[in-house]
C-alpha cells in the first residue's frame, strides 16, 4: 500500500533560491512543475545543486545503453521498494524499449528471465545493492561484456539510484498525479518472501 503523506513536503518554487532554480530548469514535468523529488530535496539547495551534477552524469552521460541503465534503475527501485522511483522510471524504460512484461519481471528475485549481459547486469545490481561488492563470477562476466567506463557507470548508477530510493522512502516523496496513475498499470511489485 503506497504511503500517502510526505514527511518532508516539496518546497514551493517561490522559496527556492535562484541558483537551485537554475539547476532545476530541466527537471520539470509536462506542466512545467518541478518534479516532487527535486522540489523536496530543494530544502537543502546547495546539496541539491551538487547532487544534480552527479545525477546528470548517471542519467544523461552514462556509457551504459539506456535500456540497460533503466533495467538497473527499476531493479533498484524494486529492491528498495521505492515507488516514486519505480513509477518515474517505468515511463523512461518504456521509451528505451523495455516491454511491460520485462518491467514486471524485474520484480522477481534471481533470474527474472533476461539473458546474456542483461542477466549479468541484474545479478550485479542485486549484489551491489545488497552487499556493496561483486563476486568474482559476476565480475568476470561483466568484464567480458562491458568497457571499463561502463563498469564504473554501473557502480555509479546503482549508488546514485540507491541514494535516490533512500531519499524517496525516508522523506515519503509522493508521485505526481500523472505518474501515480501508473499504479494501476504497472504497480511496484511487492517484495518476495523466501
Amino acid at each position: 500500500m503506497p504511503v500517502t503523506e510526505p514527511r518532508l513536503h516539496p518546497v514551493d518554487e517561490k522559496d527556492i533560491p535562484e541558483k537551485a532554480l537554475d539547476a532545476l530548469r530541466p527537471y520539470r514535468n509536462g506542466e512545467g512543475d518541478i518534479y516532487a523529488i527535486w522540489a523536496t530535496l530543494a530544502a537543502h539547495p546547495d546539496a541539491l545543486r551538487r547532487f544534480l551534477v552527479f545525477g546528470n552524469h548517471v542519467l544523461g552521460k552514462n556509457t551504459l545503453p539506456v535500456r540497460s541503465r533503466e533495467l538497473v534503475i527499476l531493479r533498484i527501485a524494486w529492491l528498495a521498494q521505492a515507488e516514486y522511483e519505480w513509477l518515474q522510471h517505468v515511463l523512461i524504460a518504456r521509451r528505451a524499449g523495455v516491454s511491460d512484461d520485462e518491467i514486471r519481471a524485474l520484480g522477481r528475485p534471481g533470474d527474472p528471465g533476461f539473458g546474456g549481459t542483461e542477466r549479468t547486469l541484474l545479478a550485479a545490481t542485486d549484489q551491489l545493492f545488497g552487499g556493496a561488492d561483486l563476486d568474482d563470477a559476476v565480475w568476470r562476466e561483466l568484464r567480458e561484456h562491458l568497457t571499463t567506463e561502463q563498469l564504473i557507470d554501473l557502480v555509479y548508477t546503482v549508488g546514485q539510484y540507491q541514494t535516490v530510493a533512500m531519499a524517496i522512502n525516508v522523506f515519503r516523496i509522493q508521485p505526481e498525479p500523472d505518474i501515480a496513475a501508473l499504479r494501476e498499470e504497472l504497480p511496484l511489485p511487492a517484495p518476495t518472501v523466501s
